[in-house]
């Protein structure tokens, strides 16, 4: 269960507290901000350009002309965001950000909005004589201070569908990485050939994982051809640039028919009343428990 929510959390903080560094200024009349990535922000997305000190808000994504870009509802009107100031563009619930996302129920949570993923079940049934179905339930508590009524509710609305969106788009979502190996030329769309430091660990027909800082896919493997070539079973999707550091993942654990189930609204109290949603999510995975028989002795 702990490696499902820590990397479930992983998954939360990629959606909700996404950012991208300016790669221009962006001064006063702009209405496009150009991005190192925009592929993590969607039309809608309400959004603070900042410079970790100063902000600008209320902001929202209407278009996204490219993978580098986002156009504005309006223009900038507190610039210039300068470059040489590590100025970014931040998804935002409502002009705020995300302050923390815990894993367990902490009794006194300092700042919000917070988000808490806490282990609801886990639950295990036979599928084979060898195999048995893992299940597990997990429950993503999302608060905020409930200060104006409508104004609070609609964050909360926001927020729960966001980490939504990011659970819906992670179906598979990566548990128990058991090692990674650099990719050390640029991967382009449809390549079936990849180059990696080594392909110590790797073999035929092998579930894989290739990924960068903004993307992932999974691909299997067709066959080893050296020390540091792999031939996959069908063409890469993405492209992979080395500027964004991509890397081959060996997986070790692969969850399967995962989806956010169901989500319930209202109050809770932790030292103060907040507005709350409860996301319920569930995963299966397969685990193979090798021939039956006795495995421990009845001895004492």
């Amino acid at each position: 269960m702990e490696e499902i929510l820590d990397s479930l959390r992983k998954i939360i903080n990629r959606w909700v507290t996404t950012e991208s560094l300016l790669t221009s200024d962006a001064n006063v009349g702009d209405a496009i901000v150009n991005v190192v990535k925009s592929n993590r922000f969607s039309v809608g997305d309400e959004i603070i350009i900042t410079d970790g000190n100063e902000y600008e808000y209320p902001l929202m994504v209407i278009s996204k002309p490219d993978d580098v870009s986002i156009e504005l509802d309006r223009a900038v009107s507190h610039g210039p965001w300068r470059v040489s100031k590590q100025c970014k563009v931040a998804k935002s619930i409502r002009g705020r950000l995300v302050q923390g996302i815990y894993i367990g129920d902490p009794p006194v949570i300092p700042r919000y909005p917070a988000i808490v993923v806490n282990g609801r079940s886990k639950s295990s049934e036979w599928a084979t004589l060898e195999t048995t179905i893992e299940s597990y339930e997990v429950d993503i508590s999302c608060y905020i201070q409930d200060d104006t009524q409508e104004d609070g509710y609609r964050s909360l609305l926001y927020l729960a569908k966001t980490i939504e969106t990011g659970l819906k788009r992670n179906l598979f979502p990566l548990v128990g990485e058991r090692s990674h190996t650099d990719v050390v030329v640029g991967i382009a769309k449809r390549d079936t050939i990849i180059q990696v430091d080594s392909t110590d660990g790797m073999t035929a027909n092998q579930f894989i994982l290739v990924e960068d800082r903004f993307k992932a896919e999974d691909v299997r493997i067709h066959e080893i051809i050296d020390d540091t070539h792999i031939r996959l079973k069908t063409g890469i999707v993405n492209q992979y640039s080395l500027e964004y550091d991509p890397r081959v993942i060996i997986v070790d654990r692969f969850l399967h028919n995962t989806w956010p189930k169901s989500i319930d609204f209202g109050f809770v109290s932790k030292d103060t009343l907040l507005k709350a949603a409860k996301i319920n999510w569930k995963g299966e995975e397969l685990e193979v428990q090798g021939p039956i028989g006795w495995k421990d002795t009845p001895r004492t």
